[in-house]
């Protein structure tokens, strides 16, 4: 619980005329809910895009704020994980790419969000939903096939990936992709031994420190 005088020397910066005091208040985690709702009307984008990063914003300012004009505000607002589910699921139909990107990345986001993600038409969109540690299975099964190397490289990487997926993938014509199968954890032994004898050196290597490390200890 935060001192009052420390809550009143917050609420006199939030009201400084200086917008980078104000800036200042609007990101702070002891800054008192009220203030950030005052914070959160700033004029000053910037002053707002604070509020949008403060993991202490609530959901119902978060969700005020998501009409931000701003596409790279509006992407704040993706990104914060107090950002309620139905916001996020609104900011998943953002017409600006980067917004959506930022929600596929966002842990809090419904899986039902991101399976839509998962066939939005930028790659970099699908990739956020590829490296979201909270997608599940069946939408990396679908990304696993994705054309965007990167994007199958974040699938190859993902925890939640399953053994099968990780065994096709290990067939990738793109090193980058066989090697994230080499150190997900969840890669089964004997995907393992067939990267071991990969003809890219470094995903045999890769692959060989993974067997090595699972070797029960002597």
């Amino acid at each position: 619980m935060n001192s009052p005088r420390i809550e009143l020397q917050l609420q006199r910066l939030a009201g400084h005329r200086d917008a980078v005091v104000r800036r200042y208040a609007a990101g702070n985690p002891n800054t008192p809910l009220a203030v950030l709702q005052q914070l959160a009307s700033d004029p000053d984008e910037y002053v707002r895009g604070k509020v949008m990063e403060n993991p202490n914003t609530p959901p119902e300012v978060l969700q005020q704020l998501a009409s931000d004009p701003g596409g790279y505000m509006r992407g704040k607002v993706a990104k914060n994980p107090n950002t309620p589910p139905s916001t996020l699921q609104k900011l998943a139909d953002d017409q600006d790419k980067y917004v959506r990107m930022k929600v596929a990345k966002n842990p809090a986001t419904p899986a039902e969000v991101l399976r839509t993600l998962a066939s939005d038409p930028d790659k970099y969109v699908r990739w956020g939903v590829a490296e979201n540690s909270q997608t599940p299975p069946v939408v990396l099964q679908l990304l696993a096939s994705d054309p965007a190397e990167y994007v199958r490289g974040e699938v190859a990487k993902n925890p939640n990936t399953p053994p099968d997926v990780l065994q096709q993938l290990a067939s990738d014509p793109e090193k980058y992709v066989r090697m994230n199968v080499a150190e997900n954890p969840n890669t089964p032994p004997e995907v393992l031994a067939v990267l071991a004898l990969d003809f890219d050196p470094d995903v045999q290597e890769a692959a060989r420190h993974a067997l090595q490390e699972r070797k029960p200890e002597s």
